[in-house]
């Protein structure tokens, strides 16, 4: 199922047109933002508002299907991404 073109440009809003892992601008980049699943669809993520992120290219793709990581102060599994819209 594709995420609709309304709910598209809610994220984007939501987001302020920042990349919401790293903060960049859209504007500043030569392509425009992708919608991310949070919680990837391959793992069984919706397309719910609250799943989906605002996400610049290199974001998107470094980040692939990962939802967790090692805090190196702690090294304690932390969830790379935690917002609220």
């Amino acid at each position: 199922m594709s995420i609709s073109n309304d709910v598209r440009q809610a994220v984007r809003e939501r987001a302020n047109f920042l990349c919401e892992y790293c903060h960049s601008p859209e504007r500043l980049s030569a392509n425009r933002f992708t919608v991310d699943h949070v919680i990837p669809r391959s793992l069984n993520g919706s397309d719910d508002l609250r799943n989906l992120a605002l996400a610049c290219r290199r974001c998107n793709e470094r980040r692939y299907n990962f939802v967790a990581g090692i805090d190196a102060e702690t090294q304690e599994v932390v969830p790379i991404f935690n917002h609220n819209p």
